[in-house]
């Protein structure tokens, strides 16, 4: 039954009355799903908006700017995990998240992660380094959101203190990105469940970002990456840290 639970893709074509009356009830609760994240993604972006703007006033006392700066974060919060429930809907339902690639420059879209990412935690330290910078054909949406799911996952579990490293590799016939963080060792027999959907690690370690998801990242990572043709793994020892590597194949027309 973990089929029921979403952890095997699209549900099987039922085979009786009832299967048929499970899998109709099921559709019917993601299609709620779906409305209601589409439509409460139009009052959280007022709330963010309305909060970066009424905090550029220079007459704000500073408890009141430090409140609307905690507003603007729980709805950008709230907001990454209706995106998450929504293209896990659309994974599950129609066996692969879409994706538009079009010619783009892998370098500038994780520059632009790590520059957001590192103002949000501007006590953290995240390296980039990059090699090769011309063109390459992807979603650059959906890497965006494959770069800030694991440099994001990175910050909660990468220990305190320790630099996150971003390695980004633009090769002749794949494109190649590798996100390190200090941390504990992920166990091998932890690390075959770490792409399943509703999966979590360890509790963040300490003086990490504590901000937890709903295990959904990683999974959503491995379907965008499927989604092109790549491959993502992860590698984990006490020495070395945790490192996942992804791989996205050149595309030929």
């Amino acid at each position: 039954m973990s089929w029921m639970l979403g952890l095997q893709g699209p549900p099987p074509q039922p085979e009786n009355d009832n299967q048929r009356l499970l899998v109709d009830a099921l559709a019917f609760r993601d299609q709620v799903m779906g409305i209601l994240g589409h439509d409460l993604r139009n009052p959280l972006s007022a709330i963010t908006a309305l909060a970066r703007v009424t905090m550029q006033r220079d007459d704000l006392p500073g408890d009141v700017r430090e409140r609307l700066a905690q507003m603007d974060r729980a709805a950008k919060r709230s907001l990454s995990m209706i995106e998450s429930l929504l293209d896990f809907s659309e994974s599950r339902w129609k066996g692969a998240l879409s994706i538009r690639p079009v010619v783009a420059r892998l370098a500038e879209i994780a520059a632009r992660v790590i520059e957001e990412l590192s103002v949000a935690n501007p006590e953290r330290i995240i390296l980039l380094e990059l090699r090769g910078r011309e063109p390459f054909e992807l979603d650059p949406v959906r890497i965006e959101q494959v770069l800030s799911n694991l440099v994001g996952n990175a910050l909660v579990h990468g220990e305190a203190g320790t630099p996150i490293e971003v390695f980004v590799d633009v090769r002749d016939s794949e494109a190649l990105l590798a996100v390190t963080n200090r941390g504990p060792e992920i166990p091998a027999d932890r690390a075959a469940f770490l792409f399943q959907p509703f999966t979590q690690g360890d509790p963040p370690h300490p003086g990490g970002n504590r901000s937890r998801g709903l295990g959904l990242g990683l999974y959503i990572v491995k379907q965008i990456v499927t989604a092109h043709g790549g491959t993502i793994a992860v590698e984990s020892s006490g020495a070395l840290g945790t490192t996942f590597i992804v791989r996205l194949p050149r595309r030929t027309r």
